[in-house]
Formats: C-alpha cells, structure tokens, sequence
C-alpha cells in the first residue's frame, strides 16, 4: 500500500473509516434492555447483537411452512438500550459524537434524558452529535430502535426482508464514541485521474466553535490556505501519483493518503482506477471487462443480519475468485464498510442498489424521498471504495421515468466514480450507463451454437444479464445442523416428513444427487451462452449459493453458508466461469456414428494479459478414457478482453459400434473446458416380436393386454388429470411461489445400470441426450400405486407436492405385462436418441428381464391414461 501525508490545521475520520489518531470509545458490551420503554429495564443484552441473538423477546408462534426457515423469536416495534458511558477526562474540549454502523430501521438517542435526535437509514451508519465540551465522568446513554416498518419500499427488498429474512431489532456493527477537535474533516474524497496519474481530493470542513476561521493545509510540502464559514467549509486539491499501480481484478492496490495536523490525523484509502463503458462493453483503466457475477440477497442463516468483519467477506470473497466470479451485486441493499473493504482487497467489482424492489416510483412520494436520500448517503459513506464500480436505485421496480432519469442523473452528477443505471430489469431510462435485463438469459435447446448477439445489437449500452440460473435444487436435511443460530431450518423438515408420510423418504438420497447434478450443469450452459456473446457486458447469477426464503429457493450449488453441496468443485466451476473459458459450438448434442461431429472453437479471454502463441488442442474420449480423437489447431495469440474465433473441427465416428456418451475437452494454455455428446448406431438393431404388441390407443392396449401378451403402450397422447406435459428444465426459483404452474418437476431418476439402458447410456439425472425427449413427453401421477412401486423413469417431483411420477413405467394386467412410455418417439424417430431408446425399450420387452411384478387395477389404468380430446374447431361445431 502507498502512503501520502498531508499536514492540516484541522481534520478528523473519513466516512465510516476509523481515523488512525481520532479518539474512539467502544461501547461494546453489556446494555440495559426492555420492549417497555425508559425506566423497565429489567433484562440485559449485548450489543452489537440483536434481541434474536440473545434470545429476548417474544417466541415466534407462527405455523411453519415452506415459506423460508423458521426464526425462533419475533417482534417488531421499538426497543430501548440503556448504559452508562464515561466521558474522558482529555475529550473535555473536544466534540463527541455517537456512532451506530447499522440499524433497522429508526433510532432515537437520548443523554442523560435530553433527546438528540432520530435518524432512518437503512443502509449507512446513524451518527449523532452529543454536544461539544461535554463534562468528563459519567453520562446515561438511550437508545430507542424501532423495526417496524416506515415506508413500503416493496415485497422483495433485501434491506428488509431478504434471504433470511426476519425483522430483527438491535445494533450490529461498530458501537463507539468518536472524539474530534471542534473543527474537522467531515468527509475526505478521493477522485482518481488515471490518465494524468493523479487524484483531485475534496475535503469538507465540520466546525462547531461557532466561528469563522481558517488554516493552513500542506500537501507534499506545498502550503495551502483553506477557511471555513460557521457552518462549515470545502476544500480542493489535486494530489499527484506519479508510481502508483492502478487497482483492477488481478492487481486491487490501494493507495493511502494520511492527512494530520498535531496529534490527530485521519486516513483515506482509495485505488486508482477508472471505470468507463466502451460501445456495448464495461473498461476500467482503459481495458475491457467481462462482469462474472452473483447476487448478495441478505442470506445469512446464522444471524440473519450481515457480518461487519472484514475477514468474513475475504471469505465470501475468496468463494466467488474460486469459482471464476469477479462480480457481486447486492439485491436492494448496501452492504456494511467490511464488505467494500474485502472487495477492495480482493479485487471484487461491487454493484450496490437502494433499499427498494418491486414498487412504483412516482407513486408514495414520502418512499421516493426517502430513497433519494439514501442514494445520496450511500455515494457519500462509501465512495473512495475502488470496488464500488456500479449502482442501481433498485431491483425490478418502474413509474414514472422523468423520475427515474432524475434519480440516475442526480448520483451521476453527485459522484462520477462508478456507472449508474436505472432499476435493474425495471423501467429504462435514457440516461443510464448500462443495463441490467434479461435478455439473452435462459435455455435455448440442446446446443451450444446459439449465443445473444441480436439483443447485443439492439442495445447501445453495456448489458448484465439479470439473475441467470435459478435452477431449484433439493433440501437436503443434513444441512439442518449447521442452522445454530437464530433460525431453524423447519420447512426442510416438512419436506423430509413429507416424503416419510408417502413412502419417498428412502429416494431422498437420491432426489439430492439427482436434482443437484442437473441445476448445476444447467448453469455452465447459461453462463457460456453469454461467454459466446461478442460484446456482451456480464452477468450475475441468483445465484451462487441457496436463497432460503421466498419458498425455499435453492438455487445454488453452494448452501446459505457458500459451502459446496458436492456437485461441482471450485475447480470444476471455473473451468467455464473463469477469466479464460474456451468454448466450443456445436449445433447439437447427439449424432449418429455415420455422421461427422463439426463444431467451432472460441475461447473467451478476459484474464490480465494477451495470450501469445498458443495452440489450441481438443480431444474426443470415451466414458473408460480412451482417446477417440485428438487434435491442435494452429498457433495464435490470443487478445484479452474479447470473445476470438480459434477455429473449426471435424471428427467422424464411424468406428464406432454401440451407443455411448463421448466427452469433447478443448485445451488453450491450459485452460480447459468440455462438454458430454452422445453417439448411436445410425440403424439401431429392432429385435424380433412374435408376442410384443406395440400401440398408441389405451383400448387397443387393454385388448392384447387380455390375451396375456406384452404390450409396450405409446402413451404420449394421454391427457387426464393425472398427467401432465412434461419439460426439460426443472422447477424456477420455487415451487412453493409457482403453485399452479405445470408440470414444476426436477430432473429424471433412473438406475443406469437396469437392463432397460443397456444400449442407452444415461446417468441418474436428467443431460442433455434427453432434452428434446423430456420436451415431448407425458408424464403420469403413480400415487395410487404400491408404496414401494418405483417407475423405470422417474420424474422427480418438486418438494412443495411430492407426487410420485414418472414417464416409463411397468406394471402386471391380468395375464398380460405392460411397459408404457410417455415419450413422443414414433414421431421422433429422425432423431438418433429417440431411435435409441425405442431400440432399447423393444429389447427390454422382449427380454427375460421384463417381469414386472406389481398390479395395477384397470380402473387406476383407465383414470390414468385418458386421451385427449380432440379440439373444437369453427367448422365442426357448424
């Protein structure tokens, strides 16, 4: 870290940071408690904590449900914290204030029962002035907090009720007394050059003598005048830095400037880097960036409030550079002073937002005003900070655009370090810097030859794509006992109690693993669809780890806690996460052996520096190792900061005889990256059929199934009300928050190993060899079936309704033996998966293996595979 002095006739702490000679008393410890009110102070609490963590105040009654976890106290309204401070005998002549580094969502302070004042904000510190020359010794201390609610800034705002939400009441953070001669520094800016390798510093004078004056400020032993008015005064200088490494990603230095006079001094660290837009693409320093991001919704399954420490957001920090991310946005909220601090030194690019989500601006004009402050207090507390790169007043919220614009102009003007937009995939305004929205997001088939260049070109800002993934996965009940604090984890026992009432609990192992693989391999497809964008900005992902409420939304491959729930490694993430990620484009994922494999290979480079005279490779293994084809292109550089074309390939697979998954892996310096295919005999082998009936028709089912033979029954037009259409994707955020959307299912559960995939190679879960499958399927409700029945396909269904489901299933009719298949493959046949599987389906038939033992009346099979109705059309109702 580079250090400059500046000598000052007066100055004190920047923002929130702690100046390194400004007397501070912390007020940590024990405090008189009540909910009563002044004078009914019989309970004791320790602050900086909240009455949840001490286990005060009333138990929560309310019923559990899946909602979110279960907080175990509740209360909302005012609480009051009384203790005795003691005034130094040396800040007799000095101006004491009190400092609160966060509260929700009003305080009110009293001393020694004069009241000083209230404040509001939700997202930077409540500091009160407690008078000038205050008498040494002991003084009483009140403070009122009042958690209800005092504007509605929307359903989903994380300042509020975020992902672990509950109305808590305390004060957490920094708790101190904050000594200061009478004139100070009430707030230093650092505004970085780059180009001119300077910085202009803006300094605002505090002054309570009740006096005009002025003083002398030296900088580098250059001697300045300033003066102040009564009310205070404004200084400008500009400060050179002739040496000073520039702060980025892969490089975050911090530059300190060390201002003093006497004694008493104050600190201000910044970096020095710029962040600008070039056409469609962010740049900081003069070079691009690519925006690798997840979201921060308030999850903290512990506390449910933020963590003030600097080392507990390196943590997070440390996850996110592990996994390939540079990005985090906080969802409507401002992070405490630690979180920008780890950013700064871990080279993490922060977006911070407004305490306001899903409202109408233009609408309350109290709210409004309310947020416009908070706006302005945000730039002003934590400005200097070089991870501070990007701001949006809110997420998804729109009104009245003059407004909005008003709104993006006013923190433009106010501090032009950081890019402003309007609210994140909420309305437009022209004025914004960037744009946050969703196109280009989501999946686009069973390819990788698609990208988002046509919303690219409609768009002349830079674009994030808005909350990529949130792809369900499964709760798993393990995850309970680490919940130790002010939350228990009840709605993932509902879901476990659940599964025991209807003979699923001994799948739920199962359900974990399977629901877990498929949502993660989900998001390394939508991820690289933006990778192979030119020109795209960035993404953030909703999200890197579990959102617990709001339905528990899990819809991460880390938990609340940002540890690994084992589907993927950092490692494994990176490879298509990364600062370089090859990429490869590939009009399908499944092909017949007599066809070539022709695919494009990119690689997306945003890392530190050019890559010079590399030499792509790619191979084509098998699923035991073997090499089935291998292969470089020439060498080239490879210019950092873009998407760049490496070249094209083309393998032929005719040698191969059987069905198998094949695994392509491009290498570029060693970075690598790869994707499963799957490849069929162009002819599959039907075997012979003396006794298999085949049909499409329930009746013609039920026929030979009464003449003892074996019927393999094409289901697919079968529309009662115990199926449903089924889908590739699994469940979006929640099932609990889509209730009446269909067919909300998760990924497919299958024994790989059962003699019906024995030329159909799968796993467990649901990949893409069965997506234009699963995307013209039916599937059926089996929950009048024996307990322990278990389909050959199994649809896992969502949490939320736990039926038991599946898409190829065998049952004992009478004399006859019945395999039905819900997907569409007589009119799929062109397809080399669809061939497969109707392949294999014949053969299992036709087996010694097909013995299925479990009987289903007629009546259930009749309920079960009703046929749709035909449609009603103008001519044949006349």
């Amino acid at each position: 870290m580079k250090h400059l002095s500046l000598l000052m006739l007066a100055a004190s702490g920047l923002a929130i940071a702690e100046p390194a000679a400004t007397h501070t008393l912390s007020l940590a410890g024990m405090w008189r408690f009540s909910l009563e009110g002044e004078g009914r102070f019989s309970d004791r609490i320790r602050l900086p904590g909240t009455i949840n963590d001490a286990g005060l105040g009333p138990l929560n009654t309310a019923k559990a449900d899946l909602s979110g976890p279960y907080f175990r106290h509740a209360y909302t309204g005012p609480a009051w914290y009384e203790r005795e401070i003691e005034i130094p005998d040396d800040w007799q002549n000095m101006r004491v204030s009190l400092f609160l580094e966060r509260c929700r969502w009003q305080t009110t302070v009293w001393l020694d029962g004069r009241e000083i004042g209230s404040q509001d904000s939700l997202s930077v510190p409540h500091q009160y002035e407690l008078g000038v020359r205050l008498k040494p010794g002991k003084h009483r201390l009140m403070i009122r907090v009042d958690n209800t609610f005092k504007h509605d800034l929307g359903r989903f705002v994380s300042a509020l009720k975020g992902g672990t939400w509950g109305n808590l009441n305390g004060i957490i953070g920094r708790i101190e007394l904050q000594a200061t001669p009478q004139v100070w520094m009430d707030s230093v800016q650092v505004y970085p050059d780059v180009a001119a390798k300077a910085a202009t510093v803006k300094v605002r004078i505090g002054n309570v003598t009740g006096k005009s004056g002025q003083g002398e400020l030296e900088v580098k032993g250059v001697r300045h005048r300033v003066s102040w008015r009564q009310d205070g005064g404004d200084a400008e200088f500009v400060v050179p830095f002739p040496n000073a490494g520039l702060w980025n990603e892969f490089s975050p230095e911090m530059q300190s400037l060390t201002m003093r006079m006497g004694e008493h001094e104050t600190v201000a660290e910044f970096g020095m880097r710029e962040i600008h837009t070039e056409g469609t693409r962010f740049a900081m320093n003069g070079r691009p960036v690519f925006l690798r991001g997840t979201l921060e919704c308030s999850v903290w399954p512990l506390t449910g409030y933020p963590p003030t420490d600097v080392a507990a957001w390196k943590r997070i920090y440390g996850i996110l550079k592990a996994h390939g991310l540079n990005h985090m946005r906080f969802h409507s909220w401002c992070p405490p002073e630690a979180a920008f601090t780890a950013a700064d030194e871990e080279g993490i690019l922060l977006q911070v937002e407004g305490p306001c989500a899903n409202v109408t601006a233009g609408k309350d004009a109290a709210r409004d005003a309310f947020l416009v402050e908070e706006l302005r207090r945000i730039v002003d507390t934590y400005g200097n900070h070089p991870s501070f790169c990007l701001m949006s007043p809110g997420n998804e919220f729109g009104g009245k655009n003059e407004l909005l614009a008003g709104w993006v102009q006013t923190l433009r003007d106010r501090d032009p370090r950081r890019l402003y937009t309007s609210p994140c995939y909420g309305e437009v305004t022209a004025n914004r810097q960037f744009i946050v929205t969703v196109k280009g997001r989501g999946i686009q088939g069973a390819k990788t030859s698609h990208d988002a260049s046509k919303d690219v070109a409609r768009e002349p800002t830079p674009i994030i794509c808005h909350e990529i993934g949130q792809w369900t996965y499964w709760p798993d009940p393990a995850e309970a006992s680490k919940w130790t604090g002010v939350m228990r984890l009840k709605n993932y026992e509902l879901v476990h109690e659940d599964l025991k009432r209807k003979g699923l609990a001994d799948l739920e192992p199962k359900y974990i693993q399977a629901c877990g693989k498929f949502s993660t391999l989900l998001y390394k497809e939508v991820i690289e669809v933006l990778l192979r964008t030119p020109g795209y900005g960035g993404y953030q992902l909703l999200d890197l780890h579990d959102y617990p409420t709001q339905g528990t939304a899990l819809i991460g491959p880390l938990d609340a806690f940002w540890d690994s729930k084992g589907f993927i490694s950092a490692d494994g993430f990176r490879r298509f996460s990364g600062p370089t990620v090859p990429l490869l484009r590939m009009p399908k994922r499944t092909y017949r052996s007599n066809e070539p494999f022709k695919a494009r290979m990119d690689i997306a480079h945003h890392g530190p520096a050019d890559l010079k005279a590399v030499e792509p490779e790619w191979t084509i293994s098998g699923a035991d190792g073997r090499m089935v084809a291998v292969g470089k292109l020439p060498a080239c550089d490879v210019p950092a900061g873009k998407l760049s074309e490496l070249g094209s390939i083309e393998v032929s697979f005719d040698g191969l005889e059987k069905a198998e998954k094949l695994m392509a892996t491009v290498t570029v310096d060693g970075f690598s990256n790869d994707w499963e295919i799957w490849v069929y005999p162009p002819e599959p082998e039907m075997p012979p059929s003396p006794n298999i009936v085949e049909c499409e028709r329930w009746e013609d089912a039920k026929a030979a199934l009464g003449e003892g033979r074996r019927v393999l029954f094409h289901a697919y037009n079968c529309d009662g009300e115990k199926t449903m259409k089924g889908i590739f994707r699994p469940v979006f955020w929640s099932p609990v928050w889509f209730p009446d959307a269909k067919p909300m299912t998760m990924s497919i559960l299958c024994d790989p190993a059962h003699p019906l995939f024995e030329g159909f190679p799968t796993e467990m879960h649901s990949n893409w060899q069965w997506h234009d499958l699963k995307e013209k399927s039916r599937i059926f409700i089996l929950d009048a079936a024996p307990t322990a029945y278990r389909p050959l396909v199994q649809v896992i269904d969502n949490f939320a309704r736990n039926h038991r489901i599946g898409t190829i299933f065998e049952v004992k009719v009478g004399e006859g033996s019945l395999l039905v298949n819900g997907y569409d493959l007589r009119n799929m046949l062109q397809k080399p998966e669809a061939r497969q599987l109707h392949s294999c389906l014949l053969h299992y038939l036709s087996s010694e293996a097909f013995r299925p033992n479990t009987v289903l009346s007629l009546q259930v099979l009749d309920d079960l595979f009703a046929e749709a109705k035909p449609e009603t059309t103008e001519d044949s109702r006349h």
